[in-house]
């Protein structure tokens, strides 16, 4: 094996192999056998003298060597990509692109930006994610993704901020709640009943307890914590407590009756999320049209009449 030339499919495997952390997962999207992924991992690394991933039992973790790999092998499939859009389709914007959002911002105000990206540049085969902040982070700054988006965007000195959108933030809880009449709360309705949280460390989390302590000097009993948005939402719906939420994610409950949101009397209070590129590491034309997408400017987007919540 030491003279076989790599092709593009192991550069593809390898990627999906990073993407799920599962050989079960990646072979699946390539239309493999879970052995056969095994062994390309295997030739991988005996061809580069390195290895690749750590694996076992209850691991599984690139090796910087591996991330030195995933990186190359996202160029060498990307200037592919992009060569043989320019070839099938000459003039028009395609090959791969990859976007990492966090749940909130993915499953909720991204999917009109896309379908309509998509509607207009069809040659472009995006890839999108929906994880942790600190993974979309740890992701741009390692080569891993293309775009990200994040909640309190946070400065780092590998990456550029740019806004996106500005969420207002409410109080959301069940239907039987005795805020779910009120046309408007305060803060301080937060201190009569349990609180709903994000996990300690979240900056949606570390942002709302900013604000609460520097209006209220306190915090409410927090009766339960989860790691995203859907399944905070699902405790709220079955009466854990209340919670604040930004006003786009609890669009869907509000429509089917399962959660009340109520905004706050002045001032109102907002979530304002950015997106993440690579200051060292150019976008390719896929990219940078999918930024100007997203940046805040009219465009013809449906979006959710601010009376429907």
């Amino acid at each position: 094996m030491k003279g076989a030339r790599l092709h593009l499919d192991l550069f593809a495997v390898f990627q999906d192999l990073v993407d799920t952390g599962s050989f079960s997962k990646a072979a699946a999207r390539n239309h493999l056998t879970q052995s056969a992924v095994s062994q390309q991992l295997g030739f991988l690394e005996r061809r580069l003298g390195a290895k690749l991933i750590e694996r076992g039992k209850d691991r599984f973790a690139l090796t910087e060597a591996g991330r030195e790999f995933l990186r190359a092998s996202w160029k060498i499939l990307q200037a592919y990509g992009e060569a043989e859009s320019a070839i099938r389709h000459p003039g028009a914007i395609g090959g791969p692109l990859r976007v990492e959002a966090i749940y909130s911002i993915g499953l909720h105000a991204l999917p009109p930006y896309i379908k309509s990206f998509l509607t207009r540049f069809p040659q472009v085969r995006l890839r999108t994610s929906y994880i942790t902040a600190e993974q979309v982070y740890e992701d741009l700054i390692h080569g891993h993704g293309d775009v990200g988006l994040v909640a309190y965007p946070r400065s780092h000195p590998q990456l550029r901020v740019l806004p996106f959108q500005r969420e207002r933030l409410a109080i959301a809880c069940a239907p039987g709640d005795p805020l779910a009449s009120r046309k408007t709360a305060s803060l301080k309705d937060l201190l009569s009943r349990p609180f709903v949280a994000f996990e300690r460390g979240l900056p949606t989390q570390k942002a709302i307890e900013d604000l609460v302590f520097r209006r209220l000097g306190t915090f409410p009993r927090v009766a339960a914590e989860f790691d995203n948005v859907e399944t905070l939402k699902r405790g709220v719906e079955v009466g854990l407590g209340i919670t604040i939420l930004p006003e786009p994610t609890v669009v869907a409950e509000v429509q089917a009756g399962s959660l009340a949101c109520v905004p706050f009397a002045t001032p109102a209070y907002h979530r304002p999320t950015g997106i993440l590129i690579r200051k060292d590491q150019p976008l390719s034309r896929a990219g940078k049209e999918f930024v100007r997408w997203l940046l805040p400017q009219p465009r013809t987007i449906k979006t959710t009449k601010r009376g429907q919540i």
